[in-house]
């Protein structure tokens, strides 16, 4: 399974110094793009290369606050079911409690905005994955 760590910083905090819940869907995509790029499928120097595929779904369950400083570990999984790439994470914060677990599903768009098959490499790279459990 990946993991990807994120450190909060003072800007994705409230007053409070709890993370606001918008920061959530960012951290998630930090997460799936360093998956991809390790993955091999976005290149850092090439931005476009991550731009074919739109968000068609979020779902974002809290069930714990996170703050600012604290270490996160997100754990992200994907698998495909047609056209459609569904991942989920799920997010440990202090003492690795479960924090949140979060769904997205990504469609590939050509540049007209019309819906394409999935490309080979990522029809590929979906299929080494292992989806061991649902969490949301």
């Amino acid at each position: 399974m990946f993991i990807h760590r994120h450190k909060v910083q003072f800007y994705e905090t409230d007053l409070m110094g709890i993370v606001h819940h918008s920061n959530y869907l960012r951290f998630y995509e930090e997460a799936r793009v360093a998956w991809a790029h390790g993955k091999g499928l976005i290149d850092y120097q090439t931005p476009g290369s991550a731009s074919h595929f739109a968000v068609y779904e979020t779902h974002v369950k809290h069930m714990k606050p996170t703050f600012f400083g604290d270490d996160l570990e997100i754990e992200v999984q994907g698998k495909t079911e047609g056209n459609r790439i569904i991942f989920q994470y799920r997010l440990r914060g202090r003492g690795g409690e479960i924090c949140s677990v979060a769904k997205t599903v990504h469609v590939a768009l050509g540049p007209d905005l019309k819906l394409l098959r999935l490309p080979a490499d990522m029809k590929a790279a979906m299929e080494s994955e292992k989806w061991i459990e649902t969490w949301l």
